[in-house]
């Protein structure tokens, strides 16, 4: 049960009382003065020439009463619901007719002479009227005031509530007049927790208080999560209302569901998350820290980073701390190599991030294994250089074999069957050529290549070399120049290839080449398209996905070629067939010229 801080109305109402003694005998006016003095009364006087002064209590006679009825009626106007309560005093010939008209706006009577303790009596009940009204007015305006909603309802029938604040009408959206009267399930809708509920009708039905977090909503049907606290308020006869408290803590919920969210991302990350105070030592870590160890949590928290990944490894780390709290920036990447719990030798990739903090607290860290990739990286390396180089000069030396066989023979199989030879050949080597010019363009980490680039004259010259190399195809261009975009700097050798393929094609007859700027968007579509025979579906379909295997693939290097240009120039590829013939579209980010 809750129980109240309030110590009472004196102690909370500190400051003296004042009487007002409105009486028109003199002496009976310093009589009743000299009964009232003490330390909490303070007695003034108000002889009718000067104006009424303030008062908590006013005692006054039936002969003066007339002249400060209207004061009194418009003080209590400004007291509102604050008692300002009189005290009429009745001498042995006073009549009560005699001030009738005002009977309702007076508290209470006495009758004189009397003896000083009835006196003091009445006007201690008084005052403590006073006392008691302006504590309760204190509260309600606390209550209507409080950012927290506060309802109180009836604790018998259907517990129907009887007050809510401002605060609960603007949390809810309701006005009024449509939430009194009706039981608070009036907030509860489909997703509300019927658990909770539940819990709420038991601490109600036990005359309990209880506090829950339930899902509420608001009159426009919003959702939102209430921190609702229900306490039962008691009377003589027992508990007669139930007050309560609601918290909108929507924001608070949703961001404890989206760090609990991050948290399991981060429990179940492959890779090692950790986070580091100032002294880089462990404050928070996931399994994978731990794995990589062969240590268990409680053995890692608040240790040194050293002890999981050794000292390169936190000196490199020490540093970029330093750098990241020195500097202001919010982030950077270190590479160190470091040994597992089996002794052997792993490279790290590792972003570091300062914590996110008024002052430097610490970082987190993102511990990526890239021993694999850079192993693969290295054996690709070695496997182009065999593919660009080797089978180049292995190709050339079959050609020239090829050559002797020709020049050597007049046997027409033997000289057909060089010939074959020397075509595969020369076109083996005609890949190996474009591997080698291809190879910068399919290395997505060549961002020095990425540049603007006119692509409206550079596409505009390479549809001429398509008209002289191809005469006897028709080209079509709509192609502004000049147009500047983003790309990668093997643009014009792309499209060459794009339009050679076009040009190429069975059955081509004409090539349709547009470039199109959307300003809104920021982009340039480029599309190629023909009326030869097209791809079928499946390459198309490897193209688009970027992905190849062993039932979805393309034939040749020469629109991969394209696509991770595209790609590393941060636009989109697409293909699609037109029946006939196929279309291509490239779409680049939009780039100011270099010489605006």
């Amino acid at each position: 049960m809750f129980e109240s801080s309030f110590q009472g109305t004196d102690a909370f109402l500190s400051r003296s009382m004042r009487v007002l003694l409105c009486l028109s005998n003199p002496r009976d006016r310093e009589l009743l003065a000299d009964q009232l003095r003490s330390d909490d009364l303070e007695v003034v006087t108000a002889d009718g020439t000067e104006p009424v002064p303030q008062f908590d209590l006013c005692v006054v006679d039936t002969s003066r009463y007339p002249s400060v009825i209207d004061t009194v009626e418009a003080r209590r106007g400004e007291l509102g619901s604050v008692n300002l309560p009189v005290l009429l005093v009745l001498g042995p010939n006073d009549s009560e007719h005699a001030v009738g008209p005002y009977w309702d706006s007076i508290d209470d009577v006495l009758p004189v002479p009397t003896s000083g303790q009835t006196f003091r009596h009445r006007v201690d009940a008084l005052l403590s009227t006073r006392r008691q009204s302006e504590q309760l007015a204190l509260f309600a305006r606390a209550m209507d005031d409080a950012q927290t909603g506060i309802s109180i309802a009836h604790a018998g029938g259907d517990q129907e509530l009887q007050y809510v604040n401002d605060a609960f009408l603007e949390v809810t959206g309701y006005e009024r007049d449509e939430v009194l009267g009706r039981n608070c399930r009036f907030l509860q809708g489909p997703e509300t927790d019927p658990e909770t509920v539940r819990q709420i009708r038991s601490a109600i039905d036990a005359e309990e208080a209880v506090r829950v977090q339930l899902r509420n909503y608001r009159k426009n049907g919003e959702q939102w999560w209430n921190d609702l606290e229900i306490a039962p308020v008691y009377g003589e006869g027992g508990v007669t209302h139930f007050v309560g408290f609601q918290q909108d803590i929507t924001e608070e919920v949703l961001r404890t569901q989206t760090l609990r969210r991050y948290e399991e991302i981060v429990t179940a990350a492959g890779d090692p998350i950790y986070a580091l105070d100032g002294d880089l030592r462990f404050t928070l870590l996931n399994d994978a820290t731990a794995a990589f160890s062969n240590s268990s949590e409680a053995e890692i928290l608040g240790s040194h980073v050293e002890r999981v990944f050794g000292d390169d490894h936190a000196e490199i780390l020490g540093a970029a701390v330093l750098k990241l709290a020195e500097s202001g920036t919010d982030r950077t990447t270190i590479g160190t190599v470091v040994q597992n719990a089996e002794g052997r030798p792993r490279r790290f990739q590792t972003t570091v991030a300062a914590l996110p903090a008024q002052e430097f607290e610490g970082v987190v860290c993102v511990s990526r294994d890239i021993t694999e990739d850079r192993e693969r990286e290295s054996r690709l390396s070695v496997l182009d250089r065999v593919l660009r180089h080797n089978l180049r000069n292995k190709l050339l030396v079959m050609l020239a074999q090829v050559e002797q066989i020709q020049s050597r023979s007049d046997d027409g199989a033997v000289l057909d069957a060089a010939g074959a030879i020397e075509t595969a050949g020369e076109e083996l080597l005609d890949l190996a050529e474009t591997a080698r010019q291809f190879k910068q363009t399919v290395d997505p980490a060549e961002d020095d290549s990425v540049g603007p680039v006119d692509v409206g004259s550079t596409t505009r010259h390479a549809v001429e070399e398509t008209r002289i190399e191809h005469g006897q195809v028709a080209v079509a261009v709509d192609v502004p120049a000049p147009l500047w975009a983003t790309a990668h700097d093997s643009f014009e050798l792309a499209m060459t290839e794009l339009l050679e393929r076009a040009a190429t094609a069975d059955d081509v007859a004409e090539i349709v080449v547009e470039l199109t700027a959307d300003r809104a968007d920021d982009t340039v579509a480029i599309t190629v398209s023909h009326d030869g025979t097209g791809l079928d579906s499946v390459e198309m379909a490897a193209l688009n996905s970027g992905i190849e295997s062993d039932l979805q693939h393309t034939k040749g290097l020469g629109l991969w070629f394209v696509r991770w240009m595209t790609v590393n120039s941060g636009g989109r590829f697409s293909i699609s067939g037109t029946e006939p013939g196929t279309r291509v579209e490239l779409t680049l980010p939009l780039a100011d010229s270099p010489g605006e």
